[in-house]
This record gives C-alpha cells, structure tokens and sequence, in this order.
C-alpha cells in the first residue's frame, strides 16, 4: 500500500488546507521545490523552465498539486 505522504490525494488535500502565493515567483519556487522533492536529480534548468510553462497554463491551481500532476502525467501546458 502506498504511503498517504507519497500520494497525489496528499498534495490535493493540501491545496485545500495549505494557502499558497499566486505571486508567479513565489508560485514557480513552490514549484521547483515539489518538483525537486518528486525529482531530485532533475535538471534545475529544466525544472526551471518547467515552472515558467506551469505557471502559465496552471498558476492558479496549487504549485505542489501541478508538479504532482507533471510528474505523473507529463506536460500539462496548452502549447
């Protein structure tokens, strides 16, 4: 069974009860932490770039939530 801490119902739970920053720097280095968290030996440009497109299609949503959901299902961007 997987560990709650380590399931997208966890970091949907937490949008709910954790606020957030909707300041896009603020948002993108919420990003890049869970990202780095979910990926660790991901490349910062990368992720960094990553961030920018996420906040551009999804920087309403909780960073965390979307990095769970990128990590899960690939780019969720609307190129």
């Amino acid at each position: 069974m997987p560990r709650m801490l380590d399931s997208i119902e966890a970091d949907l739970l937490a949008a709910h009860l954790v606020p957030f920053d909707r300041d896009p720097a603020a948002w993108a280095d919420a990003y890049v932490t869970a990202m780095s968290r979910l990926e660790p030996a991901a490349d910062p440009r990368h992720v960094a770039s990553a961030a920018q497109a996420a906040w551009r299609s999804h920087g309403w949503a909780h960073p965390a939530v979307v990095a769970r959901l990128v990590h899960e299902a690939g780019p969720l961007g609307d190129d």
